[in-house]
């Protein structure tokens, strides 16, 4: 019997090594004139390619994970939003108003036996002078005598404009409307600029009182007034957007049909319900985020 080391690895080595057959049959295809070429790659050009997959996987999973960090991102500003919706339909359904003589909440109504107090109407108005700057139309059904029957129907006016009418039990904002929209420009600069379209509203008409108490003390508060932010909603997305963490998100394509809604209610059953869109168009360097009404119905029930 050979010995291995005598002929059985001589054998191996010299006509079943791999490497040796591919030198062969290259220099046989290249010294016949019916052969042809015949490339087969070598060792180094295979862990080339296994390298540039590897690195090419590498790239797919960070970007995956990188997503998925705006999304995250996308999802924690949407609750914040969400929190500060609620808070601002509170303080609406809660505060007292100038324009029906300062002399109850909105939705706490005076409704008799014969007689049901306008309460939606007071509510819807106070809410939505927190986006306006002012109101215009049929107010009959904020006094407080006001008549039952009496339908309630105002055009809140700003830059953007929304119309609000029903009757002394429940109101309904136009559905569809952009409420407002806040500019974003110059993004890949030092200083960039937020600033909200609407005009700022009018406190003489009372809205201040729909604003939360403290909400907008401090530097953050100031910069955001400055910037037009007319609500807690606002000031939220104010802050948010206009944190470098949040400036990916604008131009990552993610920010598009956000929708943000809440709702409060009182024991008696009254409710005031809201719901926003929220769209992004623009570049890296700015654009318009649109801030559209998707619900607003204030409901009042005795």
């Amino acid at each position: 019997m050979a010995g291995i080391g005598n002929s059985q690895l001589g054998v191996r080595l010299t006509t079943a090594d791999v490497h040796n057959q591919r030198l062969t049959r290259t220099a046989t295809g290249i010294g016949s004139t019916n052969g042809g070429f015949l490339w087969d790659p070598t060792t180094r050009s295979i862990l080339k390619k296994e390298e540039t997959d590897k690195q090419n996987d590498d790239n797919l999973i960070f970007l995956f994970e990188y997503r998925a960090l705006l999304n995250s991102r996308v999802q924690t500003l949407i609750t914040q939003l969400s929190n500060a919706l609620a808070s601002d339909l509170d303080v609406a359904m809660n505060a007292s108003n100038t324009a029906w003589g300062n002399d109850r909440p909105a939705m706490n109504g005076l409704s008799t036996n014969t007689s049901q107090d306008p309460g939606a109407g007071r509510t819807a108005h106070q809410y939505l002078l927190g986006w306006f700057g002012g109101a215009a139309g049929d107010t009959t059904a904020l006094n407080p005598g006001g008549s039952p029957v009496s339908p309630y129907d105002v055009t809140f006016t700003g830059t953007q404009t929304l119309r609000a009418a029903g009757n002394s039990t429940i109101v309904t904002a136009q559905a569809g409307t952009e409420v407002d929209v806040l500019v974003a420009s110059n993004l890949q600069l030092g200083r960039p600029t937020f600033n909200y379209l609407n005009a700022s509203a009018d406190n003489t008409l009372g809205n201040n009182q729909n604003r939360l108490n403290d909400s907008f003390s401090g530097p953050l508060g100031a910069a955001a007034l400055n910037a037009g932010a007319k609500n807690l909603f606002e000031k939220v997305l104010f802050d948010a957007v206009s944190s470098v963490e949040m400036r990916p998100v604008l131009s990552s394509g993610l920010f598009k049909n956000l929708v943000v809604a809440a709702s409060s209610s009182l024991p008696t059953g009254s409710q005031l319900q809201a719901s926003f869109n929220l769209n992004y168009q623009g570049t890296q360097s700015g654009g318009n985020l649109s801030i559209t009404a998707d619900k607003i119905t204030a409901f009042y029930h005795s």
